[in-house]
């Protein structure tokens, strides 16, 4: 029995291991090639585009967080296998901090959290202040939001390199390259924050505005009550979407910070936390065939002429027409 436990190979030893960055590379890839058919869907003709900015921005985000992934996945495997005598190489927090991953990794957080509460908040205002919403939210607005949420992570993004370079550049970590053992302990801290709140927030602002919405559908005017209604319908696609967020995201993360601190997880439930955050980045495209009329009819449309480039590009029209408030 020893020897065959001498014998064994770096598969056989990191099996569960090897088999989450596995997950990672097919999640990854699935959530690179969903996200991608959500901006060409939401993209395809100037009212979607112009409605669904935010959308579109939280697809991008979703899709730079499914390649972080599929590179995490890539490239821990290669380490795994490339280890000799069961050691782990020591490497400086510099070198870490320049490798693609952490830094696609906190993008793909970050900005997709804040993309998240900003809907949360559009949604709330239109609901609890209508008046102000319609006379204020265009499309220019919108679009400020979506630089905002730009800037804001890659801002946030950047001192991370600053504070690394500056305070932790020469000391040493493993070559596995954490975001906390690529930016150290404090700025894993504030990853956290953004994330769990971001999503968190948006959930508590789109729970508020349905339950809002859904009471003054009940009293308000039949006249009114259509207008309503279509706020309702915005309402759930905004709440499903942070709901499953915080289910896959904010409590996983609640979960890791907590690790070592609160409570000890085992190494495999780890990996699977973040599998987890990978999933989050799928999802949505599901969420939007139910719960979004226009993506739906949209989808639906490309499917049907994709063999005839004519009859695609001549239906963008319709749907305009067909979507027009």
């Amino acid at each position: 029995m020893s020897q065959a436990n001498v014998t064994q190979t770096l598969e056989q030893m990191y099996a569960a291991t090897l088999l989450i960055y596995k997950l990672y590379m097919t999640i990854g890839g699935t959530a690179i090639f969903t996200n991608i058919i959500i901006v060409i869907i939401f993209s395809s003709s100037c009212y979607l585009r112009v409605k669904y900015q935010l959308l579109i921005a939280l697809a991008i985000g979703e899709l730079i967080n499914g390649v972080a992934f599929v590179v995490v996945g890539v490239t821990k495997q290669r380490l795994v296998l490339s280890m000799t005598n069961n050691t782990v190489t020591m490497r400086t927090i510099w070198s870490c901090a320049t490798e693609s991953y952490p830094g696609l990794l906190v993008l793909g957080a970050q900005w997709p959290a804040c993309v998240t509460l900003f809907l949360g908040l559009e949604r709330f205002a239109a609901v609890h202040f209508p008046i102000w919403y319609k006379v204020n939210m265009n499309g220019k607005e919108r679009f400020k939001m979506v630089v905002f949420s730009v800037v804001f992570s890659l801002v946030s993004l950047g001192i991370a390199f600053v504070q690394t370079y500056i305070f932790l550049g020469k000391n040493l970590t493993t070559f596995f390259c954490t975001i906390t053992g690529a930016y150290g302990t404090y700025y894993a801290a504030w990853n956290y924050i953004v994330t769990v709140f971001g999503y968190l927030f948006s959930f508590g602002l789109n729970a508020s505005a349905f339950l809002t919405a859904k009471s003054k559908s009940r009293l308000i005017k039949s006249g009114l009550n259509a207008e309503m209604g279509k706020e309702i319908t915005l309402v759930r696609l905004m709440l499903t979407i942070s709901f499953f967020s915080t289910l896959l995201v904010s409590i996983p993360n609640i979960t890791l910070w907590g690790q070592g601190k609160v409570w000890n997880v085992n190494v495999t439930s780890v990996g699977y936390l973040y599998v987890s955050f990978c999933a989050s980045s799928v999802i949505n495209i599901f969420i939007y065939i139910f719960f979004n009329k226009d993506f739906r009819t949209q989808l639906f449309r490309f499917i049907r002429f994709c063999p005839s480039s004519k009859s695609a590009v001549t239906t963008v029209d319709e749907i305009i027409v067909q979507n027009r408030p």
